[in-house]
């Protein structure tokens, strides 16, 4: 095609070679209309002659697309002068936030017995539970006048916790301080 060998009409049955002719040479050939396969056998029977819209050109000749017409400026905006900005909505807290703080707090200073002077009125070292049973149960709240509802804590010697150290520490202490440590996190994101 580029040689020159190939005729108008022998690239008139191809969609491809018609569109690159147009778009390379600016030659229009007759449109081709699309056939389905099965009914490829009664076109191809009858040849249609091939006409030329345009006349032959000069192959080397540069085509230009048409100047667009210019658009009037579009003035600057001033740089002095300031717009009034809407105000930034401040986030409200969540009382949610407080919640999971105030129980993350509960639960680590249960760890470390400290609640149990403050219910030792309920149930009294020595008789009701162990010299060593400081921290609540976390599964067994209502048990909390019974030794049921004690633990040893984290700082008691007279039990075996996590990874052999001394002090205790339960499966309930460790689903509550999940669960408040992922609240307090997803209230601290949330906007």
């Amino acid at each position: 095609m580029l040689d020159g060998e190939i005729d108008a009409a022998d690239i008139a049955d191809d969609p491809t070679l018609v569109s690159l002719a147009d778009r390379i040479y600016g030659i229009k050939i007759a449109a081709v209309q699309p056939v389905k396969p099965r009914d490829a056998n009664a076109v191809l029977s009858t040849p249609t002659a091939v006409t030329e819209v345009a006349p032959p050109t000069d192959m080397l000749v540069e085509v230009i697309a048409p100047v667009a017409a210019t658009t009037p400026a579009v003035p600057l905006p001033d740089p002095n002068k300031t717009l009034d900005m809407p105000p930034i909505p401040v986030g409200k807290k969540s009382p949610m936030r407080f919640v999971f703080a105030g129980g993350l707090l509960f639960c680590v200073l249960n760890l470390f017995g400290i609640f149990s002077s403050a219910f030792n009125s309920l149930c009294e070292a020595g008789t009701c539970r162990g010299d060593e049973q400081t921290r609540l149960n976390l599964m067994s709240p209502h048990k909390i006048g019974e030794s049921d509802g004690w633990s040893y804590s984290l700082l008691s010697e007279s039990m075996n916790g996590v990874g052999g150290t001394a002090g205790g520490i339960g499966i309930p202490d460790i689903v509550a301080l999940v669960v408040l440590i992922g609240g307090l996190f997803m209230m601290t994101r949330r906007k």
